[in-house]
């Protein structure tokens, strides 16, 4: 597969798409910030909440939690964060071919 020309890290203080909205992106590491309760995080395979869940985890209260993903997961239609609880998130990922 090609690499694409975007690539970097997103904040979100809410739900939404990472990176470019509908196009392949591969994740390689997010971290989740909990605000006073532990947070629930979910990356799913698709523009919504509809998609398939990829990337699942829970976060801890007052924390932030790191997910590292070596060689990166693909989302090959496009990745939508949903930060459940959580009071941010940052994903670092690449817009692929």
């Amino acid at each position: 597969m090609a690499f694409g020309n975007t690539s970097g890290s997103q904040t979100l203080t809410a739900n939404g798409a990472v990176g470019t909205s509908g196009k392949p992106i591969r994740v390689f590491n997010a971290t989740v910030v909990s605000g006073a309760a532990a947070a629930a995080f979910q990356l799913y395979n698709n523009t919504s909440k509809t998609g398939t869940p990829i990337i699942s985890f829970d976060g801890s209260a007052l924390r932030s939690v790191t997910a590292t993903y070596e060689d990166g997961l693909l989302f090959p239609n496009g990745c939508y964060a949903d930060l459940g609880t959580a009071s941010a998130a940052t994903i670092e990922f690449r817009v692929e071919k």
